[in-house]
């Protein structure tokens, strides 16, 4: 019997993208579930891939390595193919060097035509997919399989994100919010996520302020604007802990952020909000959970705006959000009962 295939996907960037290669992963599994799949991450995403019943081992990038370290770190995975979903020089040549017999990613990067043997042409810029998409297919195409249609992404996402969290509260009244993004995308005013909070305590509702210890730093000036109702939890969980809290919870808020494709990974009820910037709204980065909803301005929109002051996400107005939550809360009721 010819022993399974040992498959390396490279994915070393931010928590969002990690999140939205899962599915990706589900569907290499429920194809050919023999195979062993390794997710290549780096330290900070660790926690998602690791929350992922659909892969076999979670590799953590060694930041300060040679590539000739890197070489032989990855030789000592003794995998059979590596792709590079995020390209990357440095991990493309230490792929090369580690003799991986397989080695794939896209024509796009000329590393790419001196360190991977099997290639294809594809532009996301150019694209009109959404980002879980686009990993799908290029997964399908550089590994030669029939590439399942949008819809069926769609259908199957919490099953193919795989996340399956641990013991999680019955009946939770609490609402996580995530005001900021790092700077990844366009962010609603922190001001319209302190009225948000005063609508959900006054309809019996609990917000829950998420983030990072250096969000807590950024939102120390505005938490005066929040109701006294709040639990502000900003930087006291690990990111592994944030995911059990975002799975505990009833429902979560937030822009284009890596928090709120985990809670869609999830099937938890959902809304994000974006601007109608393309390849930074939301047919690009939407959520695409069962329970999720999308807000987003019609355009799209050529104003010149920063990340952190945009007048198209301002325009969205808490009540919307509340009301457009509000809508997949009372479903996830109905549906849990028909269960």
């Amino acid at each position: 019997m010819a022993k399974p295939l040992h498959l390396i996907i490279s994915r070393t960037d931010a928590i969002g993208d990690v999140c939205l290669t899962l599915p990706s992963i589900g569907w290499l599994k429920s194809l050919h579930p023999e195979w062993r799949i390794t997710l290549l991450v780096k330290a900070y995403a660790a926690p998602v891939a690791q929350a992922c019943q659909w892969v076999d081992q979670v590799a953590v990038l060694p930041e300060e390595m040679s590539t000739d370290a890197l070489s032989d770190w990855l030789r000592g995975l003794q995998a059979d193919h590596i792709v590079h979903v995020f390209p990357s020089r440095r991990i493309a040549a230490a792929a090369t060097q580690a003799g991986i017999k397989q080695r794939s990613g896209v024509w796009g990067r000329i590393y790419h035509w001196f360190n991977c043997n099997n290639r294809i042409w594809m532009s996301r810029a150019r694209s009109n997919h959404h980002e879980a998409y686009l990993n799908l297919l290029l997964l399908s195409k550089l590994l030669h399989l029939p590439t399942p249609s949008d819809a069926e992404l769609r259908q199957h996402v919490v099953d193919w994100s795989g996340m399956r969290p641990g013991h999680t509260s019955a009946n939770s009244k609490h609402i996580v919010l995530h005001p900021y993004s790092r700077g990844n995308g366009r962010e609603w005013p922190v001001e319209h996520f302190a009225a948000l909070a005063q609508l959900m305590i006054t309809d019996g509702w609990q917000p829950v302020i998420g983030g990072t210890a250096k969000d807590a730093q950024a939102f120390a000036a505005h938490q005066a604007l929040f109701p006294a109702g709040c639990l502000n939890v900003m930087g006291e969980d690990s990111l592994a802990q944030y995911i059990q809290r975002i799975a505990d919870a009833a429902g979560l808020v937030a822009s284009s952020t890596g928090p709120l494709h985990i809670a869609a990974g999830m099937g938890r009820s959902c809304v994000g909000i974006y601007a109608p910037k393309p390849l930074i709204d939301q047919q690009r980065w939407g959520t695409i959970g069962p329970a999720s909803t999308n807000l987003q301005l019609p355009g799209p929109c050529d104003t010149v705006c920063s990340n952190h002051d945009c007048a198209c996400m301002r325009a969205i107005r808490p009540e919307q959000v509340w009301q457009a939550l509000q809508q997949q809360l009372k479903a996830s009721v109905v549906t849990d009962a028909a269960l």
